[in-house]
């Protein structure tokens, strides 16, 4: 599910994403910008993009009715005004005149963007063919819930054009994050007729994708996507989105090999270029509820409390102690969702007292089969030792450590072949929801609990951001006090960045790149 941006930067520049973005190419001109991902991408279609790469190419190539700055406040895009009802449940945009969509190549087109247009994309959001992931975050729109269920008619959607510059949107409840929501590629604009003529292809090739944005597609190859415009006043303008197939340089290197204008990177060697610090994951002891030991509430409880006694070493400039599972930066709504949700940490007790009561249950040959997984070159083994000789101290258990390639650590995790594990949970969307999720009877921890789903199901349907988060807030605290996952450590990471570029509007949660009022000298 995608959430709200949560931009960690002002209005300064910014420059690389998560792992889907590891740097950028030299370009071919001053104002030319390129970004290397792991995947070019495949899918233009906004309603659907959801990949990281389709997402940033989205991003640029299509407009909103708004689009986020890089505080995070919401500008006028194609709409060039906006009124709000007293109550929060009617918005009222005004599209400016004259706006046409541009084919690849940047060619002019018929197709006028209008209010229509817009009305025609959130019908599809709630098509229950298109499958769209922003479905979830537009479901305060009046009648969308029977429209997605197939109960009632497209028609019958809270959204509709007064004329063709005006757009009326009706809520059945108040949703303080509405307007950020629109900056989102499932609110960006779909014209039917175009639609329909693609025969089913609509944002699959250069020939069935329009831009509604301040970029066109200029050409779209196995070796890359490229975007374009016209320049003026220093404006970035040329996107280029490939694969890396050069050497491996560090993130430092790239940028003073003028490879790159700004990278993402995880060590904290000193360096001149500027930077800027976030976290995004945070590394916890992860516990195989589905394992005959670590079944036991208990057995988990006195391994983690007795986690509370160790000293844990690491290196400071890596890593930091986690705040709770879901890392700092986040944010539900309008709320900070760790400032709103506040310290999860349960009370447990005595280690060595929830030890004796796990043992009424769990055998000496449930124990035998437990080890502990880690993946190699995380600089975290030491801490793992620690571990290791608490729980010999406090409660008489050595396990043995496997430290494997990070590739064979990724699948043992996903195929739940593993016991304990020092693993990382990573946000990759911003999104609080969609990293609880990842805790299920096929994911971390393989935890099954009614109750939790139940919780999740209904922080998914809540509108208003207090109820939503405190939701949030009460899952995250049940997986701690259950002692799923205990966590430990949250990672540091930072933007290196080259001088010359101003204005880009990113965001690590997103992941946000947005050029629009992008600058490069």
């Amino acid at each position: 599910m995608k959430h709200i941006f949560r931009h960690i930067l002002a209005a300064v520049l910014a420059a690389a994403c998560l792992a889907p973005l590891a740097g950028c190419a030299k370009g071919s001109g001053v104002n030319s910008f390129t970004w290397f991902v792991e995947q070019i991408p495949a899918n233009l279609d906004p309603q659907i993009a959801s990949a990281p790469e389709d997402v940033l190419a989205c991003t640029n190539l299509c407009g909103g009715l708004v689009r986020l700055d890089a505080a995070g406040e919401p500008q006028p895009d194609l709409a060039g005004s906006w009124a709000v009802s007293p109550d929060g449940l009617r918005y009222t945009f005004t599209l400016k005149a004259g706006l046409t969509y541009r084919a690849a190549r940047g060619e002019a087109t018929d197709y006028a963007i209008t209010a229509e247009d817009f009305v025609y994309a959130f019908r599809r959001v709630f098509s229950p063919e298109t499958r769209s992931p922003y479905a979830v975050e537009f479901s305060a729109i009046e009648g969308s819930g029977a429209v997605l269920a197939g109960l009632a008619a497209p028609d019958s959607l809270g959204v509709r054009a007064v004329d063709s510059l005006t757009l009326e949107f009706t809520l059945s409840e108040a949703d303080d994050s509405f307007l950020h929501k629109l900056a989102l590629p499932g609110a960006m604009p779909c014209d039917e007729a175009f639609f329909e003529s693609t025969g089913g292809s609509y944002g699959l090739t250069a020939a069935t994708t329009l831009s509604s944005g301040s970029f066109y597609l200029y050409n779209w190859t196995a070796s890359g996507l490229f975007l374009r415009r016209e320049g003026t006043d220093g404006l970035v303008d040329s996107l280029r989105l490939v694969q890396n197939t050069g050497a491996a340089q560090s993130a430092q290197d790239l940028i003073l090999n003028e490879r790159c204008t700004a990278a993402l990177d995880e060590t904290d060697a000193p360096t001149g270029l500027r930077s800027i610090s976030y976290t995004d994951t945070t590394w916890c002891l992860l516990f195989n509820t589905q394992q005959a030991a670590l079944s036991s509430a208990l057995l988990r409880q006195s391994l983690a409390a007795a986690v509370r006694l160790a000293a844990l070493p690491v290196d400071e400039g890596l890593y930091a102690p986690a705040a709770g599972l879901v890392p700092s930066g986040l944010s539900v709504g309008s709320l900070d969702y760790r400032q709103t949700a506040g310290d999860p940490s349960p009370s447990l007790g005595s280690a060595y007292a929830l030890y004796r009561a796990a043992r009424e249950t769990v055998t000496s040959a449930d124990l035998m089969g437990v080890t502990v997984l880690a993946p190699a070159g995380t600089g975290l083994t030491q801490a793992v030792e620690a571990l290791n000789s608490v729980w010999q101290r406090e409660l008489s258990l050595f396990f043995s450590i496997e430290e494997v390639p990070r590739e064979d650590f990724d699948a043992r995790i996903a195929a739940g072949d593993y016991s304990i594990a020092l693993a990382p949970v990573s946000c990759t969307d911003g999104s609080v929801y969609t990293l609880l999720r990842a805790f299920g009877p096929e994911g971390l921890g393989r935890y099954a609990d009614t109750g939790y789903e139940t919780l999740l199901a209904q922080s998914a349907s809540a509108t208003g951001s207090a109820l939503r988060c405190a939701l949030l807030a009460q899952a995250e605290r049940q997986l701690l006090a259950e002692c799923v996952a205990v966590p430990l450590f949250a990672q540091q990471k930072r933007l290196l960045l080259a001088d010359g570029v101003e204005g880009l509007v990113f965001d690590p949660y997103g992941p946000v790149l947005d050029l629009t009022w992008t600058t490069k000298s």
